[in-house]
């Protein structure tokens, strides 16, 4: 029951107009047919986004940690019959997605990684050539919950730590107020 109402709230969080998911799915340029990851899915807000974006040719996986978010979408796939979504549990440290994915999608994840750059070396090689990572985060903020908690991270760590798996920046947004927006492809 309480584990529903948080994920609830943070789809609703993430649906807000504050949150500019409209702004972030444009960035994304998502066809049709892709295949995507959603790292950290939460309550799913951004991968059900990503389902109707792709369509029924394309595919999205839903990643977590947390079987309880997994199975909160998953009952949703069940009562929406929907077909192009695939749930995926993983651990902290690595995960596995059946293909190559034309993006990675990681929204307020990278502070909760251990090991960022052995993490992001593993998801690599589930990365087309062409492919992406999007990684958006918290920036760093005085006296709040994000900045007490250490749900954050620079910009110049994001860029330092993925630079080190050889993925680089390739675009950079600068419309979300409290995080950064990433973009990053293989050299």
């Amino acid at each position: 029951m309480f584990e529903n109402f948080r994920l609830n709230m943070l789809n609703n969080r993430a649906a807000s107009s504050k949150s500019k998911p409209v702004d972030i799915l444009k960035s994304l340029h998502i066809d049709k047919n892709d295949i995507i990851a959603d790292l950290g899915t939460g309550g799913g807000y951004f991968t059900f986004e990503f389902s109707r974006r792709v369509g029924d040719h394309g595919k999205v996986y839903a990643v977590d940690t947390n079987q309880k978010s997994l199975d909160f979408i998953n009952h949703k796939l069940e009562k929406e019959g929907i077909n192009n979504i695939k749930t995926v549990l993983a651990n902290e440290s690595e995960l596995y997605v059946p293909e190559k994915v034309d993006l990675f999608f990681l929204r307020n994840v990278f502070h909760h990684l251990p090991v960022p750059v052995e993490y992001f070396k593993h998801i690599k090689q589930f990365l087309k050539s062409d492919g992406k990572i999007a990684l958006i985060d918290y920036n760093k903020k005085g006296f709040s919950f994000i900045g007490i908690a250490g749900h954050y991270v620079t910009e110049e760590v994001m860029i330092n730590k993925l630079e080190k798996t050889g993925l680089y920046p390739s675009e950079k947004f600068d419309f979300l107020p409290e995080q950064s927006f990433i973009i990053f492809k293989i050299k």
